[in-house]
């Protein structure tokens, strides 16, 4: 599925694009999460349509306070690189 950063009027004009339905377990995939406010956003949204979503996988923690964001949260950040590694 697809979280879209706003409606469109045109086409389903759904902020969730695909199929799911309530009490599904979700993960989120990210390429980079920084602060983690984008991500929350999209948790945000899954959360209101009834989804659980416990973790998020991104492919670079840039390490400026998304992980401790995100725990506050109760979602675990699995990162494939931290920024320091790339360093």
């Amino acid at each position: 599925m697809i979280i879209r950063k706003e409606r469109k009027e045109y086409g389903t004009s759904k902020i969730i694009e695909g199929d799911y339905h309530p009490g599904q377990v979700v993960d989120i995939i990210e390429d980079v999460v920084t602060t983690g406010g984008s991500v929350l956003r999209a948790i945000n949204i899954l959360r209101d349509a009834g989804l659980i979503v416990n973790r998020v996988i991104s492919v670079v923690d840039r390490e400026e306070g998304g992980r401790e964001n995100l725990k506050k949260e109760n979602v675990e950040l699995i990162s494939l690189i931290k920024a320091k590694d790339l360093l």
